[in-house]
């Protein structure tokens, strides 16, 4: 999804929320298939696997039937089933034990490949570039906090505007703005960690170059 665009809405979409609210299933299935790709496109982006994606989606559909009648219309219906599906993601992502993988050490004890060895790092110094290769962003997401991971997969990789992201977080876009500068510096810490930086590391070193300038933050989309 591109900045600014939205998740279109379909024809007659607030008479069938209404009379899924009134527990018409045909309805609701016609909004399950209206938004599963895209809200299964931002689980996988969250968990890295697919069965779990699929089921956290489900579950996700099932807890916004028993919640239809929370929804009040005074934001896009996307924008709350969004905002279910981030929660829940984050309940799952806080509760799963997180992967211990060194950097440092050998993968394993036959090889003495490190597993930073086995990343290629992408042409471009940007680190939102490694989002575009699923394994890549894996590795390095996966480093982050579950927040910080589900601001950047829900800009960078979904497109929302900072109003939608609002919407979606509930807090004020001055706090999403905090936030989401917060995110992409840690992510180009953990970008760092996985492929290194050796030349800029010596000229940091040499005064070459000012510390700010290597750790600046992302140029902010309008």
């Amino acid at each position: 999804m591109s900045e600014g665009q939205t998740v279109p809405s379909f024809p007659d979409e607030k008479k069938i929320i209404h009379l899924a609210q009134t527990g018409d299933k045909d309805s609701y299935r016609l909004l399950v298939e209206a938004y599963q790709d895209r809200l299964f496109g931002l689980v996988l982006s969250l968990v890295h696997d697919r069965e779990q994606a699929e089921d956290l989606t489900q579950e996700i559909f099932v807890k916004a039937w028993f919640a239809l009648d929370s929804f009040a219309g005074q934001s896009a219906f996307y924008t709350w089933l969004y905002r279910i599906a981030s929660n829940h993601c984050l309940d799952y992502l806080r509760k799963r034990r997180p992967v211990q993988v060194s950097i440092d050490r050998p993968a394993s004890e036959e090889s003495e490949t490190t597993f930073g060895d086995q990343l290629e790092a992408p042409p471009s110094d940007q680190p939102e570039a490694a989002l575009e290769a699923f394994s890549e962003a894996a590795a390095i997401l996966d480093k982050l906090e579950p927040d910080q991971k589900l601001i950047l997969c829900l800009r960078e990789l979904e497109g929302h505007s900072y109003d939608e992201l609002a919407e979606i977080l509930k807090c004020p876009v001055n706090t999403v703005k905090s936030r989401l500068n917060r995110a992409r510096e840690a992510l180009k810490e953990s970008y760092e960690r996985f492929y290194g930086n050796p030349a800029r590391q010596i000229l940091r070193e040499n005064g070459n170059i000012p510390r700010a300038k290597i750790v600046s933050e992302s140029r902010e989309k309008p």
